[in-house]
């Protein structure tokens, strides 16, 4: 029992090293590109005022830019687990309420259903909360949620592939 608890806080000591560098110009297209999609997002909102712009967003942007070519930041599961995630985020809010246990169950059951799916994308796990808290109803799922990703996608289709290496995105 003893070698265990320490190997198991020998593991915490960490010692590997920074995996990427720094590269300018694709942190150039990164901060332009999720400069552009919020100062849109957030301009649509203030001339309409009709929400198209949710907290969750800014980290999906960031993720689109940044993460273009990981499994985070490709459009199946920016679009995937938004979806699936507000959908569980609603579905259990009307069913169950906004107490802190409706909540915790809401988005572990996203995180689930992201996973089992192939739609993983982390700031889709914050819908839940975003909603509950919020007490949102169905209409949600139109706007802001599908407005404004389209607009994420968009924008992230033209502006990532304005860079030569970049080919966005890796897959549907």
């Amino acid at each position: 029992m003893g070698t265990y608890i320490i190997s198991y806080f020998n593991k915490m000591k960490g010692g590997g090293k920074i995996a990427n560098s720094f590269n300018l110009s694709d942190s150039i297209v990164a901060v332009v590109g999720t400069f552009i999609t919020i100062f849109v997002l957030l301009e649509l909102t203030e001339m309409t005022q009709f929400p198209w712009m949710i907290g969750s967003f800014g980290a999906s942007t960031i993720l689109v830019f940044v993460a273009w070519n990981a499994p985070v930041g490709q459009p199946r599961s920016v679009i995937g687990g938004h979806l699936i995630s507000s959908f569980l985020g609603i579905l259990i809010f009307q069913l169950m309420g906004n107490s802190p246990l409706a909540i915790s169950i809401a988005i572990c059951l996203s995180l689930f259903c992201m996973l089992m799916t192939k739609t993983f994308h982390p700031p889709a796990g914050s819908d839940p909360l975003i909603i509950m808290v919020s007490q949102a109803s169905w209409g949600f799922i139109l706007s802001p949620l599908l407005i404004g990703l389209a607009i994420i996608l968009l924008s992230s289709l033209v502006i990532n592939n304005f860079h030569p290496k970049r080919n966005y995105p890796d897959y549907w």
